[in-house]
């Protein structure tokens, strides 16, 4: 009788690490990033930065154009549409949002906007963009990448007045505007911050990266 217990017992333990081994780990939650290009991007020459990155992110959603009519009143509504589809869908969904040079003020007037609607960004990339909207509390964590070369735009991400829940880091590139988008520095910070074991959702636990280029 004592064995048959001492073996059930075993087996259950056997069980129990059998079903944490298979488990999904408790930081793991479904992500949708964004990639948004900037003006004329549908020109390869030119949007070949972030057609990259998309390679390097599994389910990325890119987005090309030629102008910036069709950047505001074609993309921009789309993925807002998008994104609030995959909220109501999933509301723990990590929602990440990647944009350079005209993008990058697309996607900051778009968190604008799904502040007003309640629907929180894990993520958002700024690269090199003007002009940029200020970044609402709704955005946990947000990157500002900018270029030093002729042609760069070099707007600075600012926070909205209160806004004490965004963490705020910001890089700067010896590089041209266009070739910002294709760094692989820039690329290695973005697939950290959007990976499934994101190490600074607190203060405490920020990453810390400093470009090597600065």
């Amino acid at each position: 009788m004592v064995l048959r217990k001492l073996c059930g017992a075993a087996a259950m333990v056997a069980a129990m690490w059998a079903s944490v081994a298979n488990a999904q780990p408790a930081s793991y939650v479904q992500s949708k990033t964004y990639l948004i290009n900037g003006l004329a991007s549908a020109v390869p020459f030119i949007g070949y930065g972030f057609t990259n990155l998309q390679k390097k992110i599994p389910g990325a959603e890119l987005y090309s154009y030629i102008s910036p009519v069709e950047g505001s009143m074609v993309i921009e509504p789309k993925i807002m549409a998008d994104i609030r589809r995959q909220y109501r869908a999933n509301p723990d969904i990590e929602i990440n949002l990647i944009g350079i040079s005209y993008g990058a003020n697309l996607i900051t007037r778009m968190v604008q906007q799904l502040d007003k609607e309640g629907i929180p960004v894990s993520y958002l990339g700024v690269l090199d963009g003007l002009p940029l909207a200020k970044v609402t509390p709704n955005v946990r964590r947000v990157d500002n990448f900018i270029c030093n070369f002729p042609g760069c735009l070099r707007d600075k991400v600012r926070l909205t007045r209160g806004n004490d829940n965004t963490i705020q880091a910001n890089f700067n590139y010896n590089t041209s505007h266009i070739a910002l988008g294709n760094n692989e520095e820039v690329h290695t910070r973005i697939l950290h911050q959007i990976a499934s074991y994101p190490l600074n959702v607190a203060g405490d636990l920020d990453y810390a990266y400093t470009a090597s280029t600065q």
